[in-house]
């Protein structure tokens, strides 16, 4: 009884996010640089003694009705260079996509990772299924797509393709958060 009730609570809320950002707009103002840098959490790493970097989550819904929510995240250890990846979660209905790869503006990304996948409740538009995927960064990339942003293509066993929107102001606002203000 209590997973029949997790199932529709959990579909509810998956359905009412996918409603709500149907119409995403990809532009993001001027102002938004200071959000992005007062919402990136710093959290320390009491074991390694290093600090973690997450950036606020960027939501949309593509043409294909994938529910996107994605984020820079870094790792700086207490001794060396930080780490940087894009980590997305992908939701959709219907079947299993399977996504196996990325591109960063038509360049296949050599550091793809998919961190895991599950699936959820299923109704009537089908079963709801989420892969969460990770692809590694450089700072010199993230630096040299500050004035332009970027687009990370992924793409599905299926022959599907997401297309992740990472915008100017986001790599701004996130970078002066890790790095401090230039």
């Amino acid at each position: 009884m209590h997973r029949i009730i997790y199932r529709v609570v959990l579909l509810l809320a998956i359905s009412i996010g996918l409603i709500a950002c149907n119409q995403n707009d990809k532009k993001i103002s001027g102002w938004e640089i200071n959000d992005v840098y007062h919402s990136t959490i710093i959290t320390p790493n009491s074991v390694t003694g290093g600090k973690t970097y997450q950036g606020p989550p960027i939501n949309s819904m593509d043409e294909n009705n994938t529910y996107q929510m994605f984020s820079l995240r870094a790792e700086q250890p207490k001794q060396g260079a930080k780490s940087y990846e894009l980590v997305a979660q992908l939701t959709y209905f219907s079947q299993w996509r399977y996504y196996d790869s990325a591109s960063q503006e038509g360049v296949p990304a050599s550091t793809f990772k998919v961190v895991g996948r599950e699936a959820g409740a299923c109704g009537d538009r089908g079963c709801i299924f989420r892969e969460v995927l990770s692809v590694q960064l450089t700072e010199a990339f993230l630096k040299d797509r500050m004035k332009k942003g970027f687009i990370m293509t992924v793409s599905s066993k299926s022959g599907i393709k997401t297309e992740l929107f990472v915008p100017p102001q986001y790599i701004q606002g996130y970078m002066q958060a890790v790095n401090g203000p230039n």
